[in-house]
């Protein structure tokens, strides 16, 4: 598959909702529709696929679902923010509110649901409710995480996994079960670990003035990221200073320019780490299905996450 034909696939695929409704619900969901997003997800599972073998409408329905999983979750990841924006458009509980923007995110779970259970599929079916019990279980655990006296890694990989890498694990999964793949464990890693660059790529993008974003939205609201267990980690003496700005977050940022920085480049390392094994476990893929072209595709896309924090780095 070629960079070209994999955009030209994004762009035929159809996320419209077309279900006749007595309200307007479909209306409002079409706009967010048609705001568009970066389709990561479903373009992928769609390289992903081809890796496999498999047709392009093999996988439509498929990649359908997990973009529109990920749009209902972010249409509730707002109400529960209270986000009045994202990617600098209006988030639909700013528009409408809270009880319309729940709604709408069932009604797109709903939707989804009837359409995989068409595909007669059971397996992969049950597979996506699953990804949407992580969603919840892992937006439970960020909630009980404010209140939780002393944070570890640890804690935010879990969530992170649940939140972040479950829907990407179903883009690696899915292709991987269509064609009878015996290793099924490693695909799911394999998106788990993307999930996990992705989380840590937007946890240094927190500390940026970007995306009409106020800079370290995350400790302000009561939460550690990556960077600021890197910056407790990195300089122990900042430790009950961050917990107590966590806990009250006024006056002055309890670290200087150049700590924050330091964490950066701690986190930015690890997702280089995390890099360097799934290109290991794609590149091997590939080889064994000698489809070596496709490495450079999947590392374009890899590398890609981290552009949106290249704000970071400049000047340093």
């Amino acid at each position: 598959m070629k960079l070209q034909e994999l955009k030209q696939n994004l762009d035929d695929l159809q996320l419209a909702m077309t279900g006749r409704t007595s309200s307007d619900i479909t209306v409002e969901l079409n706009k967010l529709v048609e705001a568009g997003g970066k389709k990561f997800r479903p373009g992928l599972m769609f390289l992903m696929g081809t890796v496999f073998g498999l047709p392009t409408k093999k996988l439509t329905t498929y990649a359908r679902s997990v973009e529109l999983t990920h749009l209902a979750s972010l249409i509730h990841d707002d109400v529960i923010d209270a986000s009045d924006k994202r990617r600098n458009h209006p988030t639909l509980n700013s528009i409408k509110n809270n009880t319309t923007a729940i709604l709408a995110g069932d009604y797109v779970l709903a939707t989804i649901m009837g359409e995989l259970a068409r595909e007669n599929n059971n397996d992969l079916l049950i597979d996506l409710t699953v990804c949407i019990q992580d969603l919840a279980d892992g937006e439970w655990l960020q909630y009980a995480l404010k209140s939780k006296e002393r944070v570890e890694f640890a804690d935010l990989e879990q969530i992170c996994i649940k939140k972040t890498g479950s829907l990407i694990r179903y883009c690696c999964t899915t292709p991987a079960k269509l064609a009878g793949h015996h290793d099924v464990p490693t695909m799911a890693f394999l998106g788990e670990r993307i999930g996990l660059i992705f989380q840590m790529a937007d946890d240094i993008v927190d500390g940026l003035n970007q995306s009409g974003r106020p800079a370290y939205q995350d400790i302000i609201n009561g939460q550690f990221n990556y960077v600021t267990l890197k910056l407790k980690e990195l300089y122990p003496e900042l430790s009950d200073a961050l917990y107590a700005f966590k806990k009250n977050p006024t006056g002055n940022l309890p670290w200087t320019d150049a700590q924050y920085q330091a964490a950066i480049h701690g986190v930015h390392d690890a997702i280089n780490a995390e890099k360097d094994k799934i290109f290991t476990i794609f590149s091997k893929l590939c080889q064994d299905k000698n489809q070596e072209d496709f490495i450079p595709v999947f590392e374009m896309m890899i590398n890609k996450i981290q552009s949106n924090y290249a704000l970071a780095f400049e000047n340093t």
